[in-house]
């Protein structure tokens, strides 16, 4: 089963590095969104939301699950791949 992922960033290279951490461990099932927040004042609303207080930021089916770069095996954990 595919997820819903969304990664929030900033457009540093940390941001960077995440969103490539993402993409490598995802399944050809999940759809992926990132949200730069410096492009579009709604989204500073949609990471508010979630309680997002560092970047990057990554969101799994509608729950907080990293923020800061998170290893490939854990985000592999989080998706089940």
């Amino acid at each position: 089963m595919g997820h819903h992922i969304e990664v929030f960033v900033s457009g540093c290279p940390l941001c960077r590095e995440a969103v490539e951490i993402v993409k490598a461990a995802m399944c050809p099932d999940c759809r992926l969104e990132v949200y730069n927040l410096l492009e579009k004042p709604e989204y500073m609303e949609k990471a508010r939301r979630y309680g997002i207080r560092a970047l990057p930021a990554i969101v799994v089916d509608g729950e907080k699950r990293f923020e800061g770069v998170p290893r490939l095996e854990d985000v592999r954990r989080v998706l089940g791949t």
